[in-house]
Formats: structure tokens, C-alpha cells, sequence
């Protein structure tokens, strides 16, 4: 008898290890997706220089909208949702931030350039990583944030 319970416990053990396992795997592949969405995205607003309208289509939020489509990352399926309130410094209405449903937000900030007297534009990116734990009810956003090398414009 007393090896049957012995050997219930360590099925225990080994079941607790195992769910421990398979979460902290499921929250590195998730972690590792956002930074992966937000290197590509600092890429494609490099690649364009700026971004000059976050309403244009065919521009920068273009590419990055079909880079999104290709890699499938969206934080607000299933009802879980990333708002505005979770991007740093976002203003609503502005022409310097933008935040997309998706998950990812960007904000531009402006300041003076050192060759002749023009503006160097720089922005930030931040990407988001949802994690639930359905049992206790919980769930909380971890903001993965990255920005751009300045982007000089000489007027």
C-alpha cells in the first residue's frame, strides 16, 4: 500500500512539472512573436523613412498591416483586449500617435536636427504580449517596446 501512494504523489509532482513546463514554453513563443512583430515593424518605418500619414494605406501602415496578415499576430482575439490606455504617452486624436486594434501602437516624436536647422523624427513601438491564467481569473499585458534610429528630414 505504501508504494501505491508513494507512486501517486509522484505522478502528481510529475504533472505539476509538466503544466509548469508547457506554460512557461507557451509564454516564450508569445514573447518571442511580439519582439519578432515589433523588430519588423521598426524595420518597415526605417525602410520608408516615417511615417507621413497613418490613415495612407499604401504606405507604411500598409506594409505593416501585410507583414501582420503573413505572421498572424493579433493580441485582441478571443475577447482580450489591448487598448489605447495600454500604449505609453498616447494621446487620443494626434497625429503623433497611432494605435491599431491588432495589438501594436506607434508614437512619433519630434525634435530639431543638428544639419542645417531640420527636424529628426524618431519612433516608438510597442508590441503586446496577453497572458490569462483562466483557472485564477487572471490576466495581464506585458508591453514589449522598441524605437527607431532617428529619421532626419532637411527643409
Amino acid at each position: 500500500m505504501r508504494d501505491a501512494v508513494g507512486g501517486t504523489f509522484m505522478m502528481y509532482v510529475l504533472l505539476v512539472f509538466l503544466a509548469v513546463y508547457i506554460t512557461f514554453v507557451a509564454v516564450a513563443f508569445n514573447y518571442a512573436r511580439a519582439f519578432r512583430v515589433k523588430n519588423k515593424v521598426i524595420d518597415i518605418i526605417e525602410q520608408n523613412e516615417g511615417i507621413d500619414d497613418y490613415r495612407n494605406t499604401s504606405g507604411a501602415i500598409g506594409d505593416i498591416e501585410n507583414y501582420l496578415n503573413s505572421v498572424s499576430y493579433n493580441v485582441n482575439s478571443n475577447g482580450n483586449s489591448v487598448t489605447s490606455n495600454n500604449c505609453p504617452g498616447y494621446v487620443d486624436n494626434s497625429d503623433d500617435h497611432y494605435f491599431n486594434n491588432r495589438g501594436y501602437c506607434i508614437s512619433r516624436y519630434t525634435a530639431t536636427s543638428d544639419i542645417n536647422g531640420g527636424t529628426a523624427s524618431y519612433y516608438k513601438v510597442t508590441t503586446f504580449v496577453r497572458l490569462e491564467i483562466p483557472f485564477l481569473n487572471l490576466g495581464f499585458t506585458i508591453p514589449v517596446k522598441g524605437e527607431t534610429r532617428k529619421i532626419e528630414r532637411i527643409s
